[in-house]
């Protein structure tokens, strides 16, 4: 141990800071209030030393270089935590280079028994060394406790036992990290604890064997051997920044028994030896653990301290079988043994009997052409097989032939065995997968593996008998096109039968968000569907070819949820009511079109891999396939018709043959759909069923009713400027509409289907236009375009989006928004805000600066931020800011997030919202309620004043008092209205704009604030919401208060107003309340008014000579026509009607004139403000 001296600088700082030392305790430092960076913000008196060589930094989700530092941090065992470390990478950092941490310091003096704790990640093979030292008031005491070298990959912990220093009142902690010999040498600290603690060393880890609950340090004693006759598996996992979204399982593979599970936390167990163990990993936002965006989690697999897998990057799910034996799994196949080809065919290449009921072999066709493998004629039980050609962890295992390549359960023409024949490429593993129905077998299958040798056939591409499967040219055989030989092309059909006895009512709890996506339900949750089974059968004389995605891209559209190609034309489900409207129920893409089985006499050829139907075969999606069915839960009881339909498009295969016949390519059954009293569903199929026509008559006819009910008319929903495209102007349309209230419902422009228009109508439209332009890149054959059916759209109720009031700075005059959004990508959202009016809005998410358009209206309420080119932002686990308003005016000392309309996730659905800390209370904000009479403008008829400006639609939306030269303070100037208030009638209409000013009670010719406001019919002056009082930015207290207009003369009052948040009412009307000056206001109708006339606006009226009033009204009708009249919003419109008159009836000269007495034109009257 060595004591070192500091200066007498450092002297002299320890004495100062002592009475601000930490004295509260126990003191947790996770690092979680440091922003990352290099170095970072540092936070609580934490900081880097000057005097070494490196900085530590703060740091998150793991650090740069591979094989060292932590994956994620401590304290929350993700990568969203923070942690400090020294970076070793980089010229200069290494070897031996030093970083030095200093603590904030600690007042010990009251702790009889304190201790340091800590947690430390020294990982890497070229590690140095990392000490921790004291400075007690300003003396260092170094090596007080190190650890040298390579520590392994996880966090362990430190400990110091500070009861030497229990009665320092000043003391640091220093971290002294020394790097080793090159980059893999990252140190990294987290959970630094100091406090009073009772030290009892051991394991504290639950699943170790010598655990002990009591341990309050981890001396890194635990002990995790097992019994005699087990083994220990350990599962470790290092969240994303999601960690809810992550769940895993460990099953016993022979009985499917849950040995463990959990959300993101990792585990160790002991399991007998041998046991057949599966780890499946599930992410529910399908994006794994591993992710630029979201964090670079990873998990890891051990088997006896044996890696067995580690990884991070996987979609919804990622399984790992481990520790069984061979030919359980597709990752673990038993060995196949193949006799050579020879050049006789067929030829048997295997026979050989399974050791259980269900095997996994690897078979690698030797060479390309026709294969048959078969339990036909060994086995006397109902057999079945599965080939799989893609990798195992991207395979999904089923009972029926879905998610299979090839496979056969009792169609390959063996009655119950199964029979797979199928042209397969050379060199390609295929896993094959050997099974039965329910256990039938007992035990073992025996199964061969027959070559039939290579295709034979045309290899001519421009012959119209072409065979893509061909790899042997036949001599002579290819004909040209229009040869009367010619095959006359593929005819499909649906079978009708099939269709009928296959129909069936069931209940199935969707989860994955794909499934409404892609037209499979209508949206989550627990659906009530109509199963059936699809069999398209190709009685021509010509394969149906289709090929696959790589070779015949213009077969397959790319553009769905899943990822995986979908071949576009496969089938159409429509149900129609009885006036032949479609009822949105689903639509079932064709992931796979395969030879299920084939007609006595002909053979399958076709799988997932090289797709089509061969002719006298045929493929089924049966009714237990996953999405082969109709959502019908929110299908109102009636009689409708449901219509299958392939290849409606009347596309040519992939070689450009066309079906024979198109009209055979439907079939239909008429239901009964019913509802109890409980709303509980049923149904029936009618056996009088007569073919469905369309509104033309035409029967299964492709004319439809559009949006605005015309037969097979060319009006497209959400085409708002009716230019016959869905483009980006009308998403813009919308917006705009929704901000000025210029849009209701109706058929055409509702898009989801939910009576309103809100910005879910704006972003499935942008959802739209944008799907259609990544789908015209590519050249395609079959049209299909789910994203333009509407209504569409689903609320995922599941993922959660909340909206928090954030700063807000009432000199600059903005609010700032947060969102947190954990669970979901948003593309669009919509709220309305509460105790202001909008002038603008920005948006404040970086990654979406240029990509999102933040919108409102001057004097509006209400946001609206939509990306129109698909942008979205990322996921967020903590509240970020959104977007800043800039308002115009408080209409209350209490600003909100008044309510979340919609919010919207990167597919244009709905999710769930909420408003966290909606609300703030502006400090230092009064409220004031005056109210006044404008002379010209009262009417003795009705006890109002007219409202003719405002009727012809001549009052600016943005004060004009700015712009007459009246002077502003502390906020006031440039206020704006919304349209919408403008459209009120009746005493509460808007007269005009007044200027309100609040005035210094102990010298009222100094204004203090202004705020531009609105006078009404009735005399109130309110906010720029219509409603609200005048809210200004002034502490309580006395203040004059005076009312200004652009054509009056103004008035204050006599006596100090007191001014709160309570909004104070101020009655210029009234003759009980005094004004300053003599004769501020002019007396009419047993009412005070405001002076008309002063036109000039220079506090003087005046019938003649210099800056008179009169003569602006001469020079703004024309100067030479006293007659003649000038419409529009003029101050010389000293009786607001809307048109300047110099002469006739109710002109504007007169008033003046009458003002001024009516007979001495020369006469003044001076406005009775202080000045």
């Amino acid at each position: 141990m060595r004591r070192i001296f500091s200066s007498i600088g450092l002297f002299a700082i320890a004495g100062t800071m002592a009475a601000q030392c930490i004295n509260s305790f126990p003191s947790d430092q996770t690092f979680s209030g440091f922003t990352v960076g290099t170095p970072g913000t540092f936070a609580n008196n934490w900081a880097n030393d000057t005097g070494d060589d490196l900085n530590w930094w703060v740091d998150k989700n793991g650090t740069p270089t591979a094989a060292t530092g932590p994956i994620g941090d401590h304290t929350s065992n993700s990568t969203s935590g923070t942690y400090l470390y020294v970076e070793a990478s980089g010229v200069g950092n290494t070897p031996g280079k030093t970083a030095i941490l200093n603590s904030p310091c600690f007042n010990l003096s009251a702790l009889p028994s304190p201790y340091l704790t800590f947690w430390y990640s020294m990982r890497g093979n070229q590690m140095g060394t990392l000490t921790v030292d004291l400075d007690v008031n300003g003396s260092i005491i170094q090596d007080l406790w190190s650890a040298s070298g390579d520590q392994g990959q996880y966090w362990k912990e430190g400990w110091l036992d500070l009861s030497p220093y229990a009665a320092q009142t000043n003391l640091r902690l220093r971290f002294r990290a020394v790097t080793g010999s090159g980059e893999r040498s990252d140190i990294a600290i987290d959970d630094v604890f100091v406090g009073n603690l009772s030290p009892l060393f051991g394991c504290n880890e639950v699943t170790a064997s010598n655990y002990v609950p009591s341990v309050n340090i981890n001396d890194g004693s635990c002990d995790y051997s097992c019994p005699v006759g087990q083994s220990r598996v350990r599962i470790d996992i290092v969240a994303d920044n999601y960690p809810q979204e992550t769940t895993w399982t460990l099953k016993n593979g022979a009985t499917n028994t849950v040995l463990a599970a959990d959300n993101s936390t990792g585990t160790t167990l002991c399991v007998p030896t041998g046991t057949c163990l599966i780890f499946r990993i599930n992410d529910t936002a399908g994006d794994g653990i591993y992710h630029n965006s979201y964090g670079y989690g990873a998990y890891a697999i051990y088997l006896d301290q044996v890696l067995i897998f580690s990884g991070g990057t996987f979609g919804s799910f990622e399984e790992t079988t481990f520790n069984c034996a061979p030919g359980f799994s597709c990752s673990s196949p038993l060995p196949l043994t193949l006799a050579p080809i020879g050049s006789s065919y067929p030829v048997t290449l295997a026979t050989v009997t399974t050791p259980s009921t269900e095997a996994w072999y690897d078979f690698t066709p030797p060479q390309t052409g026709s294969y048959s493998i078969t339990t036909c004629g060994s086995n006397s039980c109902d057999t079945r097989l599965w080939l799989y050609d893609m990798a195992c962890n991207q395979v999904t295992l089923n009972d029926g032939v879905e998610g299979a390549t090839f496979a056969d359960d009792n169609n390959g023409g063996c009655g119950t065995q199964a029979v797979v024949n199928a042209n397969m490429p050379g060199g390609t593993v295929h896993h094959l997968r050997v099974g039965d129905n329910a256990g039938d077998c007992n035990g073992q299958i025996t199964f061969s593996i027959i070559y039939n040798g290579p295709v034979e056939g045309c290899m001519d591409p421009g012959s119209c008998n072409y065979d893509p499967l061909a790899t042997i040219a036949c001599p002579g055989c290819c004909i040209p096109p229009g040869d009367p030989a010619c095959p006359d092309g593929p005819d499909l059909i649906i079978s009708q039968s099939a269709l009928a006895s296959s129909i069936y009512l069931s209940t199935v709890n969707i989860t994955d968000n794909c499934a409404p996506a892609e037209g499979c339900t209508r949206a989550l949750g627990l659906r009530k569907v109509l199963r059936f089974t699809t069999k398209i059968e190709n009685i021509g004389n010509t394969d149906y070819y289709i090929g696959n995605p790589s070779t015949q891209p213009d077969m397959f559209n790319f553009d769905n949820c899943h990822g995986h190609a979908h071949y576009a034309g496969y089938a159409d489900y429509i149900l129609f009511d009885p006036l032949g409207n479609a009822i949105p129920v689903g639509f079932k893409n064709g992931f796979c079109v395969m030879d299920v089985g084939c007609n006595s006499g002909f053979t399958a050829q076709y799988g997932c891999s090289n797709m089509g139907i061969s002719k006298g075969c045929y493929d089924i999606y049966s009714s237990g396939t996953t999405c082969n069915w109709i959502d019908i839960t929110d299908v109102p009881a009636g009689q409708y018709t449901l219509v299958l339909r392939t290849n409606w498009q009347h596309a040519p295969d992939a070689l450009g043959r066309h079906e024979l016949d198109y009209s055979n390519n439907f079939a239909q059954v008429c239901l009964n759909i019913a509802r109890d009293a409980q709303d509980v569903l049923s149904f029936t199929v009618e056996n009088d069923c007569p073919p469905y026509t369309d509104c033309l008559g035409q029967p299964f006819g492709d004319a439809r009713f559009d949006c605005t009910g015309a037969c097979n008319g060319s009006a497209k929903a959400g085409d708002l400027n009716n230019d016959g495209n869905r483009t980006q102007l009308d998403a813009q349309e919308y917006v705009t509409a929704i901000l000025n209230n210029a849009i209701s419902p109706t058929p055409c422009n509702d898009l989801n289907g939910d009576n309103a228009i809100t910005v879910t109508d704006a972003a499935l439209l942008a959802n739209c236009y944008n799907q259609q332009n990544i789908h015209d890149q590519t050249e395609h054959v079959v049209h299909y375009h789910p994203w333009s059916e509407f209504p569409r759209g689903w609320v995922d109720a599941a993922s959660q989006v909340d909206l928090k009031l954030g700063s807000i700075d009432p000199v600059a005059k903005t609010v700032d928004i947060l969102v947190r959004n954990p669970d979901c990508r948003v593309l669009g959202y919509e709220f309305t805000m509460s105790g202001l009016t909008i002038q603008s809005v920005q948006n404040l998410v970086p990654g979406l600066a240029g990509d999102i358009a933040t919108e409102s209206i001057p004097g509006g309420s209400r946001v609206i931020g939509l990306s129109y080119i698909d942008s979205s932002l990322i996921k967020n686990a903590d509240f970020i800011p959104l977007c800043r308003i800039n308002y115009s005016s408080l209409t209350s000392s209490t600003v909100c997030i008044a309510g979340i309309t919609d919010i919207v996730n990167d597919k244009a659905n709905n999710v769930s919202t909420s408003i966290v800390d909606g609300c703030a209370f502006i400090p230092n904000t009064v409220a004031v309620r005056p109210k006044v009479w404008l002379q010209g403008a009262y009417s003795t008829t009705d006890q109002l004043m007219r409202d003719d400006l405002r009727a012809l639609s001549l009052i600016p939306l943005t004060e004009p008092y700015s712009a007459l030269g009246f002077t502003q303070v502390n906020g006031g100037g440039g206020e704006q209205v919304a349209p919408a208030v403008f459209m009120v009638t009746g005493p509460d209409a808007i007269v005009d704009w007044v200027l309100v000013q609040v005035r210094s009670a102990n010298t009222p010719y100094a204004v203090l604030a202004t705020r531009s406001a609105l006078l009404q019919r009735d005399g109130d002056i309110v906010g720029l919401d219509g409603t609200a009082p005048v809210q200004v930015q002034l502490p309580a207290g006395n203040y004059q208060l005076a009312v200004r207009h652009r054509n009056h003369f103004g008035a204050m009052t006599l006596d100090p107003v007191a001014l709160s948040a309570t909004p104070a009412i101020v009655d210029l009307r009234s003759a009980l309340t005094s004004t300053w000056g003599t004769n501020a206001r002019v007396p009419f109708d047993g009412k005070m008014m405001l002076w008309s006339g002063n036109v000039v606006t220079d506090g003087k009226l005046k019938y003649t000579g210099a800056a008179n009033d009169r003569d602006p009204i001469l020079n703004v009708i024309g100067g030479a026509i006293p007659t003649a009249t000038q419409p529009g919003y003029y101050k010389e419109d000293t009786g607001l009607s809307g048109v300047v008159k110099y002469t006739g009836m109710q002109n504007d000269r007169d008033p003046i004139l009458m003002n001024l007495g009516g007979t001495v034109p020369t006469s003044t009257i001076l406005e009775q403000l202080p000045d």
